[in-house]
């Protein structure tokens, strides 16, 4: 259960007798004697207990604590709060429901925050580990490759088949047989399409502009968490922090998994075998240079 006052921000309540404990508590409020003046806890339990309402008393495990304008304190359910109090109520829940959620967006960027040094750490470790294979991928999907080299990517990218292949005339043989079997056509030369190696780890590439935005979007807001006053956020920023800083520990998980992925991809023995598709001497003496800059492993 999580209760919340302005004095003593979120509180945590973990059972039934806390909850009677509450200094000011009735059970068996008369909601026609009462008024309500706010609502300052709600309580999730698997133990049923009575609503504190004395014109309901049903038992229940899910329901708000309110607290009324004489200072009477009691535990009640959504609908009996609907019911008893109308619109009243209504009002009250969302702003308590509000300004729970900010108050528990808070708590978790503070708990970010006491963790910043390790996650700091750990993040410049994978940005810096990921920076060579997103050089190397960079160049083969661009312009720091022969045009054939980089088309063969691209194709690899959509179909996330790291085949490489090359086109040669058929042999005579080979024609006959696709003419018999309605393949090729009399008028028109024949093609075989042959494997002649195979990038692993190809899935990788399909991954790269995801890990790669995470990096630029996660970088800013754990750097913006170092030394910032968490309660003096906006709370438009601190909606923002939390939403980028959420599941922090699994998502660098599976940005390290792609990253160590990536760089198994971009090494220098697996690259190379991109050589048998280029004809021209001059591709391939920039391709080899390219191929020289990777790392081995």
């Amino acid at each position: 259960m999580i209760t919340i006052s302005v004095e003593r921000g979120v509180v945590r309540l973990t059972s039934w007798d806390e909850v009677y404990e509450t200094p000011g508590f009735v059970r068996a409020l008369d909601p026609k004697s009462a008024a309500l003046k706010e609502i300052i806890g709600v309580y999730s339990f698997s133990s049923r207990q009575p609503c504190g309402l004395k014109s309901c008393k049903q038992p229940h495990g899910n329901g708000y604590l309110v607290t009324t304008t004489d200072g009477q304190v009691t535990n009640l359910g959504s609908v009996c709060g609907k019911s008893a109090f109308s619109v009243v109520f209504t009002s009250l829940q969302k702003i308590f429901d509000r300004d729970l959620r900010a108050k528990e967006r808070r708590e978790r960027l503070e708990a970010v925050q006491s963790r910043l040094p390790a996650l700091l750490a750990r993040f410049d470790n994978l940005r810096d580990s990921a920076r060579p294979a997103y050089k190397a991928v960079t160049s083969l999907r661009g312009t720091g490759v022969p045009q054939p080299v980089a088309d063969s990517v691209k194709r690899m990218m959509r179909s996330g088949d790291g085949a490489i292949t090359t086109n040669r005339r058929g042999t005579k043989r080979e024609r006959e047989i696709a003419l018999e079997s309605g393949i090729a056509r009399p008028d028109m030369p024949y093609y075989v399409t042959e494997t002649v190696g195979r990038l692993s780890h190809i899935a990788a590439l399909q991954s790269y502009d995801t890990v790669r935005n995470d990096l630029l979007e996660l970088e800013p807001a754990l750097h913006r968490l170092e030394g910032v006053d968490v309660s003096s956020l906006s709370d438009k920023e601190a909606r923002h922090l939390d939403k980028v800083t959420g599941g922090l520990d699994a998502r660098l998980d599976q940005m390290e998994q792609v990253v160590a992925t990536l760089r198994a991809f971009a090494t220098r023995d697996n690259i190379a075998q991109l050589a048998a598709i280029l004809e021209s001497p001059a591709d391939r003496k920039l391709f080899s240079v390219f191929v020289a800059s990777l790392p081995s492993t």
